[in-house]
Formats: C-alpha cells, structure tokens, sequence
C-alpha cells in the first residue's frame, strides 16, 4: 500500500482567524443540537437555563447578547463579545452537564456552529428582529412576544414593539 493510499481527508476549517473575532464585530451565530434532536422543546427546564446562562455569560464577561432565541434543536445569538468563541465554548461546556444528568447517552451538540460577522452597527435590529421572528416562521407562537425562549439584554422591552403591533 503507498502512503497516498492511506490519507485520511482533512477536516475543513470553517472557523475565521482567532484576530477576526477580536476586532469588536458583533456576531451572529447559530449553534445546532446534536443530529437535530429537539432537546429545547423536549425538556424545557434545559430552554431556561440556556437562556439564563446567555444573560449571565454576558454579565460576567462584558459582553453584550444584542438578542437570542432559543429554538427546539438550535440557538441564535446576536453577541458582541471580546471572543465570541470563547463565549459560545462556555456556554456549551456549561450547558453540557445539565443535559448530560437528564439523558446521559444523547450529545447535547453539534460538533461546531455557524457565524456571521456584522460589519454595520445598523443592521443590529434587523438582525436581532429576524432572530426574535423565528418561532414565527417556524409556526411555534403567532407573535415573537409569546415566545418564552427569546431574550435581549441590549433591548430588554423588544417585545413591547411586537404586542403594540397586533
């Protein structure tokens, strides 16, 4: 056998230079379940606690989660942080044990996650408006008001815009 006959494929990198993430863009970012396996509307303690953990990761590291929602099998977050791959490896490996305790077999999530770098500041909104309207689209809730899962710390009554336009 020669040694071109034993190559392994190389994994590709899908990730941006490590300097990209640090240059102070705010990133969208999506981040699925393992095999899509709806965990978030399975065990909806393990929806609260992501979104708990989002708010407190942005105290605690400065960072500002611009909006999030967290959906049956994937998250997105709007996030402004210091390193947001940081932010998101914390944010599994904290979420990780606790559904590790309720079904010990099954991963939690996908081996990497989509990112999205914004270059404008006033694309912010509509970002985080497509981010909030997703349990629409997907025909979960009729309004992004009614969505437990949805949050923002930047915008903290966003969903006083989508009840007063009922």
């Amino acid at each position: 056998m020669t040694d071109d006959a034993i190559r392994f494929p190389v994994r590709k990198r899908i990730r941006l230079p490590r300097e990209v993430y640090r240059e102070g863009h705010a990133f969208l970012v999506t981040k699925g379940t393992a095999q899509r396996h709806p965990w978030f509307s399975q065990v909806p303690g393990l929806a609260n606690a992501c979104v708990e953990l989002i708010a407190s990761l942005g105290v605690q590291r400065d960072a500002e989660p611009y909006a999030w929602c967290v959906m049956p099998d994937h998250i997105h977050l709007l996030l402004h942080d210091r390193d947001p791959v940081d932010y998101i490896r914390l944010l599994k490996g904290r979420l990780t044990p606790v559904a590790r305790r309720l079904e010990q077999r099954r991963r939690l999530w996908q081996r990497s996650f989509h990112d999205h770098g914004l270059r404008r500041e006033g694309s912010l909104e509509q970002v985080a408006q497509y981010i909030w309207e997703n349990p629409v689209r997907a025909e979960i809730v009729a309004t992004p008001a009614l969505y437990p899962w949805s949050g923002s710390a930047f915008w903290p009554h966003w969903r006083d815009h989508y009840d007063s336009a009922q």
